[in-house]
C-alpha cells in the first residue's frame, strides 16, 4: 500500500487530462480521422510526459556530477550546465513533440511564444517534481538543466514543423492541425 502512494501524482495528473479533453469535447469540435489522430496521440504523449517525469525512478541514465541543493530531502540543481550527460539530450528528444502539438494546435502562434510555452511547460514539470518529491518521495530532481533542454526540444520541434509547412508536406500537416472545429466555424 505504501507504494502505492509513489503514484498518486501520476494517476492525478492522467485523470485531469482524462476530463480535460472528454470536458472539451475535442472529439465532437474536430471531426476528420486525422484530427482525432492528433488528439489521441497528444493525450498519449501527455501520459507518457507524466509516466516519465511524475512516477517513481524506475530508472537512471548516466547522469553528469552535478552539485545538488536539498530542501527537507528534495534534491534540486539550481547551477546550469554543470556537465552534459546524455539525459540532457534524451529531454531534448522528449520534447521535440510536445513543440510539433503546439504547431499542430496554432499554427500562427508566434516563435517566441512556442518558446515560452516550452518554458512554461518544462517549468510545470519541475515544479511538480519537486513538490511531488517532497510530498510523495518520487526520488526526482528538479534541475535546472532540464528547463533548458525541454525549452530546446519544443523549440527545436516548432521551428521543424515551421520548415515542413512551407514544403510539399503543407497539405499533409494541414489536415493534422486542430483548426476547422465547430467553433471556429460558428465565428466565422
Amino acid at each position: 500500500m505504501r507504494a502505492l502512494i509513489h503514484w498518486i501524482p501520476f494517476f492525478i495528473y492522467f485523470f485531469a487530462g482524462t476530463i480535460l479533453i472528454t470536458h472539451n469535447h475535442l472529439w465532437e469540435r474536430f471531426s476528420s480521422k486525422s484530427q482525432h489522430f492528433t488528439i489521441t496521440t497528444l493525450f498519449i504523449y501527455l501520459t507518457a510526459i507524466d509516466w516519465l517525469c511524475l512516477t517513481p525512478t524506475m530508472f537512471n541514465f548516466n547522469s553528469a556530477n552535478k552539485l545538488l541543493f536539498y530542501f527537507h530531502g528534495a534534491p534540486f540543481n539550481i547551477i546550469p550546465l554543470q556537465g552534459l550527460s546524455e539525459e540532457f539530450f534524451l529531454n531534448v528528444i522528449m520534447t521535440v513533440p510536445f513543440g510539433i502539438y503546439l504547431y499542430l494546435i496554432n499554427h500562427q502562434m508566434p516563435f517566441t511564444h512556442a518558446i515560452l510555452y516550452g518554458f512554461l511547460f518544462s517549468f510545470f514539470i519541475e515544479s511538480n517534481q519537486f513538490v511531488c518529491d517532497l510530498l510523495f518521495h518520487i526520488g526526482r530532481v528538479a534541475d535546472v538543466d532540464d528547463l533548458i533542454s525541454n525549452t530546446l526540444g519544443t523549440t527545436i520541434g516548432f521551428a521543424v514543423m515551421i520548415m515542413l509547412d512551407q514544403t510539399v508536406f503543407h497539405h499533409i500537416i494541414k489536415q493534422f492541425m486542430l483548426i476547422g472545429g465547430k467553433s471556429d466555424k460558428l465565428n466565422n
